[in-house]
């Protein structure tokens, strides 16, 4: 085992000590995951961890402040329903549309 394999969280300990010290999160941008600096701590404190798992992982951290977080949480939130609200506008329109048909065919039929 090299130098580095044997480091383990080490690696990863000024991201630890940053978040803590500017009262940030840690948050994954691969796996979509927020940890408290003492969550991230918990999870990745293993002595086991690999120099090639622990440099991919750093690509994928960022310090974040958590209430920036949730604010961007809450727009893309927003940006769901508006998507959603225009989507179900256009299904209500051709639902309008064939319900018109349906209706105005049976009644031709009844004329007849």
């Amino acid at each position: 085992m090299d130098l580095d394999e044997k480091s383990g969280f080490n690696r990863l300990w000024y991201l630890y000590k940053e978040a803590l010290n500017s009262n940030c999160f840690i948050y994954d941008k691969n796996k979509r995951v927020w940890y408290t600096p003492e969550e991230f701590r918990e999870k990745y404190d293993n002595d086991r961890l690999t120099h090639t798992f622990i440099t991919g992982l750093l690509e994928d951290l960022v310090i974040r402040d958590p209430v920036a977080g949730i604010k961007a949480g809450q727009s893309q939130i927003m940006a769901s329903i508006e998507k959603f609200k225009t989507e179900m506008d256009k299904d209500l329109l051709k639902l309008s549309e064939f319900s018109r048909k349906t209706i105005n065919y049976y009644q031709g039929k009844l004329k007849r």
